[in-house]
This record gives C-alpha cells, sequence and structure tokens, in this order.
C-alpha cells in the first residue's frame, strides 16, 4: 500500500520556510512572502477540520459536511499554490510540496465521494507525519497560533497521547515533554503500546535532539524502567537505553560526521536483527548531529553526500512512520551528489533493499515501472562513474 507512503506533512510545512525544509544545496524560493501565507492558509485549513475529525459521528453529521468540505476544498487549493511556488526550488521543497498537492487533492476527493471515514484517518495521519519534521533541530522559536490551537478546550479533552501530537506537531515542545511524561507515568496506559505507537520514540527525538537535555530523558526512562508492566523485551531496551545515556559524552566535540560515524557504528555493532531498537540512543544522538551540520554547512559535495548516506541508514533502520519515508530520498540525493564517491554503492544497495521491501507482498514483489526506471538510472549514474 504505496499510495500515500510520501504523503506531506502539512503544519510542518506550514510553520517553516522553504529554506528549512529544504535540500540546501539550491537557491532560496523566489516568493518567500507568497509561500508563508500558502502555509498559513494551510494550517488555518487544518486547524478548522480536524476538530470535526476528532468525533466520528461530528465528521459524518450531514449539518458539518458543508464546512469540512470547505475547509478540505482550501486545502486542496493551498497544496496546489505550494507546488506551483515549489516550481524551481529546493529539491526537498519540491519533493514536500507535490506530495502535498497530490494528497491533499486525494483526501478532498474522498471526502466528496462520500468516504468519510478514510478521509478523516488521513487527516489524523497528516498530524503524526509533521511530528517527524518538527523534531530533527534544537528550536526555541515561538508559534503563538500553534499555542493558541493547543491551549483550547477542544484539544486539551483530548486523551493524552492526541494532545502530545498536536503539541509536538504545532512545536509546543515542553508542553510534548510534560505531556509524554504524564502518559508513560498512567498506570491505564500500557507501555508497549505507547512504544509500538511510537511515542517513547517521539519523546526521546523531542527531547535529545530539539531540547538537548538528555539527562531529562534519563530521569523518565529510569521512571519508566521501574513499572512492572514493561514487556520483556521493552525493559530490556530501556535497559540498553538508559546505559547509553548515562555513558554519553555531555561534552563531546570534534567533527559532527565522525561523531555521528561512531554512534552509528555502535548503533549497528549492538543491532542483533533488522530493526532493532537496542540502538536507538545512538542514532537518535547521530541523526541530531547529522541534521545541524547538513542545515550549517550545506555545500553541495561528497560530504554533503555522506551526510544524506548516513542520514538515509538511519531513518531505514529508525523511521516509524509508514506514511511519510524520506529514506528513499535522502539515499537518492546522497548518489546524485557523489555518484563515483564512497558511499553511492553502499547507499544504492540499501535503497534498493529498502525500495524492493516496500512492495513485496504475499504474491511476490512488484515495483511499479517508474520506480524501477529511477533505480536503474541510479545505477546506471553509478556505473559510469
Amino acid at each position: 500500500m504505496k499510495t500515500l507512503r510520501l504523503i506531506a506533512p502539512f503544519i510542518a510545512l506550514a510553520l517553516q520556510s522553504p529554506a528549512s525544509l529544504a535540500d540546501p544545496t539550491a537557491s532560496p524560493d523566489p516568493e518567500p512572502e507568497a509561500t508563508r501565507d500558502t502555509m498559513q492558509g494551510l494550517f488555518g485549513a487544518l486547524t478548522t477540520v480536524l476538530p470535526y475529525s476528532w468525533s466520528e459521528a461530528r465528521f459524518a453529521d450531514p449539518a458539518s459536511q458543508a464546512a469540512i468540505a470547505a475547509a478540505l476544498e482550501t486545502l486542496a487549493e493551498q497544496g496546489a499554490r505550494l507546488e506551483a511556488h515549489g516550481r524551481g526550488s529546493e529539491a526537498s521543497f519540491v519533493f514536500l510540496s507535490r506530495s502535498l498537492a497530490r494528497d491533499t487533492a486525494e483526501i478532498r476527493a474522498r471526502f466528496a465521494d462520500g468516504r468519510t471515514g478514510e478521509a478523516r484517518y488521513l487527516l489524523h495521519e497528516l498530524t503524526d507525519n509533521c511530528i517527524a519534521c518538527h523534531s530533527r533541530l534544537p528550536s526555541e522559536r515561538a508559534f503563538p497560533r500553534g499555542e493558541d490551537f493547543v491551549t483550547t478546550s477542544q484539544v486539551e479533552a483530548l486523551p493524552l497521547e492526541e494532545r502530545a501530537r498536536l503539541e509536538t506537531a504545532t512545536r509546543q515542545f515542553d508542553r510534548a515533554l510534560v505531556t509524554l511524561e504524564a502518559l508513560f507515568r498512567d498506570p491505564e496506559s500500557s507501555p508497549g503500546s505507547l512504544d509500538l505507537q511510537g511515542q517513547v520514540d517521539e519523546y526521546l527525538e523531542i527531547v535529545i535532539r530539539v531540547k538537548n537535555d538528555p539527562d531529562r530523558a534519563l530521569a523518565t526512562l529510569l521512571a519508566l524502567s521501574r513499572r512492572d508492566d514493561l514487556s520483556a523485551t521493552l525493559r530490556t531496551n530501556v535497559a540498553a537505553w538508559i546505559a547509553d545515556l548515562q555513558a554519553l559524552d555531555r561534552k563531546a566535540s570534534g567533527s559532527r560526521v565522525a561523531r555521528a560515524r561512531e554512534h552509528i557504528a555502535q548503533a549497528e555493532t549492538r543491532s542483533r536483527y533488522p530493526n532493532d531498537r537496542l540502538g536507538l540512543i545512538h542514532y537518535v544522538v547521530a541523526s541530531g548531529l547529522l541534521n545541524r551540520e547538513a542545515a550549517e554547512h550545506p555545500a553541495p559535495g561528497p560530504e554533503l553526500a555522506e551526510i544524506y548516506y548516513l542520514q538515509g541508514l538511519i531513518e531505514s533502520r529508525i523511521g516509524r512512520t509508514f506514511w511519510l519515508s524520506e529514506t528513499e530520498f535522502l539515499l537518492e540525493t546522497a548518489i546524485e551528489l557523489d555518484p563515483g564517491g564512497p558511499h553511492a554503492e553502499a547507499a544504492y544497495e540499501l535503497l534498493e533493499e529498502f525500495t524492493l521491501s516496500g512492495y513485496s507482498g504475499s504474491d511476490g514483489v512488484h515495483v511499479p515501472e517508474e520506480v524501477q526506471r529511477r533505480l536503474d538510472a541510479l545505477r546506471e549514474s553509478i556505473n559510469r562513474r
């Protein structure tokens, strides 16, 4: 099921400038003001329609249909405008804006066809996806509209897990951490379910990458480890994460990329099988180092190609969102930046493995022609070098 795998994170686009989202190897967006206006329009439409979606009955209520349809129409219109702004801009922004335009149109169409359950589900997925975008880099930038939204009585009445997602999506990181910590303490919340649903990863990414507070992460995990309802696997993972946080060098210096390589090597050595999560702390720390390096030193070339390869490797290991995976984008960009470089072959092998696994099922592997053509073109670019 690949239809919406590359769906764009709406609120992430609404709250960030194109330069902060995009591949930094290209020139800035030529119409930043118009683009920002479009993003704000997206945010306004989404926060209008989301409250309807929190009640299945209200979302399907005939009395709500006109307001919902109008908000979804605005989403689709603004998505198309954003795609137009993105043409000729940075590669990542083009990627996100094109996905956004396609997917807003699809959600609008599903709702218009009376498939309200599907439309409602996809709206909820949109909020989950923007978490990945907002938990990458340190940020203290205020977003008053986001705070206004998450402090409404409707949002505050939501279950803790839903509230935490919205707080992260709207950059209310301190609120999100408090909410997630309350969720981890809640005896009615299953730690195993929270882990499977991504709340544990979300928390660690915010507290380590955004807030740079490993001591807070350590205290939270120690408290979590004392719960008697942890599964054997989660208890093993939490113990490993605690040990890694305790051993973490808070004053490490030197090249960020070199330090990221060391963390990745430790994580890979620790892994016992694909998708093993014992090395999660090392992967999160490494990704934070690489994200900052790419943001501050975006010159195209072999160095940036390695950063993208390592980011793609990490994303393939700890990326938890089915609907939004940057693994392919990062690995493809690594190859394109330096097809004759030392990491191109490894990037291609990982990309091919990741792609094929995404299109495999009980009846075999069925890769769409356009995807296979893309893989073949990348293979040829490497061979030519």
